[in-house]
């Protein structure tokens, strides 16, 4: 993967999540991929993401990812993103590759009712 196509996988899930199709978000990862908080969940298979991701308490979602980088060579990339459900959450993520899938999402994120513009004035 290069970068322009990392950053087209980030706007197909910010995308997916915002419109709720998350059988096409979970597709964007491998069959055994890792994803977790470090604090509240971990998960190890497709089918078990695909049904947190559907768990959405039926609030509307959104997602934005609003910085990142991705290091072509070992195909690892990181994003600082907002997500609005449940609650408002601001956080990174590591995000390893596999192909064209995400083998590896570790996310760093806190809970607040700030917008981001607010926490970083």
């Amino acid at each position: 993967m290069n970068q322009s196509e990392f950053r087209s996988l980030l706007d197909a899930l910010a995308d997916g999540w915002t419109k709720g199709e998350y059988e096409r978000v979970a597709s964007h990862f491998t069959e055994h991929a890792f994803y977790s908080d470090a604090l509240t969940y971990k998960f190890r298979d497709r089918a078990s993401l695909l049904t947190f991701f559907q768990d959405d308490g039926g609030e509307p979602h959104s997602c934005v990812f609003h910085e990142w980088l991705f290091d072509e060579a070992r195909q690892l990339g990181v994003a600082e993103f907002t997500y609005r459900g449940t609650y408002l959450y601001h956080g990174t993520v590591w995000i390893s590759i596999d192909g064209d899938k995400i083998n590896s999402w570790r996310e760093y994120q806190h809970t607040s009712d700030k917008t981001r513009e607010e926490l970083w004035k």
